[in-house]
């Protein structure tokens, strides 16, 4: 009874909410000087917080609403005496906004190449279950005799994590989840294989080379810089002592 009563009550307060939201994103809620703060600013902020015990309380209490709009009057009077006072123009402001605007830049293009690569993920997806999945269906499941053989071949890798080796029939299951992956893998090349030699590709050896030598110097960078950064430091902490040491004797 006490949990139908809950469920009543917010079902209430989310149509009384519903009812009072046909106000216009473009209706100012206040004005401040010149500026004007807008219903979807309000809301805008308001979602900003990612609170929804917050939001419940404004979108209910009219104490708490005031509030907030007090605390949004607030921040665009600090705003407007910040702009009144030059700050805007600070070299320091600008350079932390230019910061912001690369950082904006950069997650946009991290964005965009996610997009990317998920629309060109699915279209690879559709097409391999379009051609593939019923064929994939139809493989013949490993047999016994070929996990055997593939567990004698490799006999001195099947080693657990003690070092000790391990029984045919502790890895029976892997072993024939491994052949029929490979199984799914040599349809795939297969189809590959097909589409390739309808095609026309060609393929610069030494671009190839090239990219793989960049790669290598970006990766040794990365490795060397942090260790360059912690014997600068270690120097620092050396240097420290022996000032110390020469104000004592002084």
């Amino acid at each position: 009874m006490k949990r139908s009563l809950i469920i009543a009550a917010a079902a209430v307060i989310v149509l009384t909410a519903a009812g009072c939201s046909k106000t216009s994103d473009n209706a100012v809620v206040a004005k401040v000087n010149n500026s004007k703060i807008t219903a979807a600013d309000f809301k805008r902020q308001l979602e900003g917080l990612e609170n929804f015990q917050m939001e419940q309380s404004v979108a209910t209490d009219t104490k708490a609403r005031q509030e907030f709009l007090d605390d949004l009057i607030g921040i665009e009077l600090v705003l407007q005496e910040a702009k009144r006072q030059g700050l805007d123009k600070d070299p320091e402001y600008k350079k932390s906004l230019d910061s912001y605007k690369k950082e904006y830049e950069d997650t946009k293009k991290r964005l965009e190449r996610r997009y990317q690569d998920a629309s060109r993920n699915e279209l690879f997806r559709m097409l391999l279950k379009k051609e593939l999945q019923e064929k994939a269906a139809k493989l013949a499941a490993p047999s016994d005799q070929e996990a055997r053989d593939f567990y004698a071949k490799n006999k001195d890798k099947m080693v657990g994590m003690n070092g000790k080796a391990l029984a045919y029939k502790d890895v029976e299951p892997q072993i024939k989840s491994r052949l029929t992956q490979e199984k799914q893998r040599d349809l795939y090349l297969d189809y590959i294989k097909d589409l390739r030699a309808k095609s026309k590709v060609t393929v610069d050896d030494k671009t190839l080379d090239a990219v793989a030598s960049s790669m290598t110097m970006s990766a040794t960078l990365q490795l060397d810089l942090p260790q360059g950064k912690t014997e600068k430091k270690d120097e620092q902490k050396e240097a420290k002592p022996a000032e110390k040491k020469a104000e004592k004797k002084n």
